[in-house]
């Protein structure tokens, strides 16, 4: 399916501005929108175009080849509010409110532009740097990213059945063609965190077991389980889209996600059974950290010993094998084919 959406240039802009997800100081977005237009992003309540709907705007900016060496030249990022932070001493990560390796990196490669400035001889480098996706494309930068301090790799698998998330992630590519990417993501020795998300009720209990197998097979290194927000916006697209898959029972669904009891004892149970599928797993490699992580309640907990985590620092060392303690019981189509 080739991608609809309107591309125009953005010439304006700071590059570098104060990051809100956990783990990282600074955060870059190579493009303004978001070609995959998933139905369920929380990024369509900040980002609006006046004449096109979320997924089908993308703004290039054109200006990062030219402009971001400079800024990271300064050697200090400004966080705003008269709070300032070292590039050396900052953790970074690009893709906060656009996938950087969405279908206009194919023939624009900002994202490339930006890691190539940030290896620089002469620039300042950051002390980490993550990079957030669900693309193939990011494998063709699998040079730059090995070259990246402290490099990491987000990369997003839905567990959904293959009809809802045809329609509910129009442009994004398969469940399978995902675990490739990440299967040679690790080959190529970069560290690769996966985030199992969203996670929704009617939706993803079929998924367990098939999802922890895969990520012991595949050695990921760690990864987060993320049940759904259901904030308005993005709930009331993400419903016009399950409407287009009639074997879903949508109301059952909206009527649990909406309950705030009924949710919170779904997302135990679901917590429960995912629990103990990879507590059959766990000791083929004792060193992944799977990461429970109910963002609505601000609650990270560290699977393999129950205990909270912390979100400020969650990245800055790589995990220590956890002690033996009990088990918790609560076609990507665009404008070219080839992206292998």
């Amino acid at each position: 399916m080739a991608s609809k959406a309107l591309r125009t240039v953005a010439t304006r802009g700071k590059l570098l501005t104060k990051s809100t997800f956990s783990g990282y100081d600074v955060c870059m977005n190579p493009y303004v929108g978001c070609e995959f237009g998933c139905s369920y992003c929380y990024v369509r309540f900040f980002i609006k175009d006046d004449t096109k709907p979320w997924g089908e705007f993308v703004r290039v900016r054109e200006h990062l080849e030219e402009k971001l060496p400079k800024e990271i030249a300064k050697g200090v990022v400004n966080l705003g509010k008269g709070r300032s932070i070292a590039v050396n001493e900052a953790r970074l990560v690009l893709g906060t409110m656009t996938d950087p390796y969405q279908p206009a990196e194919i023939k624009h490669r900002i994202t490339r532009a930006a890691l190539t400035a940030l290896l620089h001889k002469d620039a300042p480098k950051f002390k980490k740097v993550g990079i957030f996706t669900r693309s193939p494309l990011v494998l063709q930068d699998v040079d730059l990213i090995r070259q990246l301090p402290n490099a990491r790799v987000h990369f997003t698998v839905t567990p959904f059945p293959p009809d809802l998330l045809r329609v509910i992630e129009p442009y994004s590519p398969t469940t399978e063609r995902r675990w490739d990417v990440v299967k040679k993501l690790k080959e190529a020795g970069i560290r690769t965190h996966v985030n199992v998300s969203p996670v929704m009720p009617g939706m993803s209990e079929e998924h367990i077991e098939t999802f922890v197998e895969k990520l012991i097979e595949l050695k990921v290194d760690e990864y987060f389980v993320d049940p759904m927000q259901p904030y308005k916006e993005s709930f009331d697209a993400f419903r016009e889209a399950c409407k287009k898959v009639p074997r879903i029972s949508w109301q059952e669904i909206e009527d649990t996600m909406t309950n705030k009891i009924e949710y919170g004892t779904w997302k135990m149970m679901y917590l429960g059974r995912w629990q103990a599928a990879r507590a059959k797993l766990q000791h083929k490699m004792p060193e992944q950290l799977p990461i429970w992580s109910d963002h609505e309640h601000r609650v990270w907990v560290d699977m393999r010993t129950s205990t909270p985590m912390s979100r400020r620092t969650y990245g800055d060392e790589a995990p220590e094998p956890a002690p033996t303690v009990p088990t918790i019981h609560t076609d990507f189509d665009d404008e070219t084919p080839n992206l292998d």
